[in-house]
């Protein structure tokens, strides 16, 4: 995929993958094209947006053995994605809140820590 193409454009509001390392991250998206994860700070994760825009999605990608049938589980992850981005894009999401919040007292890897308790 290209860098510059969008995730999603939708109602005026771009969201655009975040990228480490060269490749686009699963669960991470940015404000801005070309947006650098290890640079921080204009992303967010989609997973900890408000419930009501992930409900009844399935937001994860089914492990398969084929690689055609793999292609088309992420197709279907990204839509899934594409669906709660254009939830909350429809409820006038705040998503300058969400990057606040993700990058807030040590940004995702303080969250990762609680969340797994160490």
């Amino acid at each position: 995929m290209n860098r510059r193409k969008l995730m999603l454009s939708h109602d005026g509001v771009r969201i655009y993958h975040s990228w480490k390392g060269g490749r686009a991250l699963t669960w991470w998206y940015a404000l801005a094209p070309d947006h650098d994860a290890e640079g921080g700070g204009r992303d967010f994760d989609i997973r900890r947006l408000p419930e009501a825009y992930l409900a009844g999605l399935d937001l994860d990608m089914a492990r398969v053995a084929d690689a055609a049938q793999t292609l088309k589980a992420y197709e279907r992850m990204l839509d899934a994605h594409r669906e709660v981005l254009r939830r909350a894009i429809d409820a006038r999401h705040d998503f300058e809140a969400s990057v606040a919040r993700d990058h807030r007292k040590g940004g995702a890897w303080t969250w990762l820590r609680r969340a797994i308790g160490r």
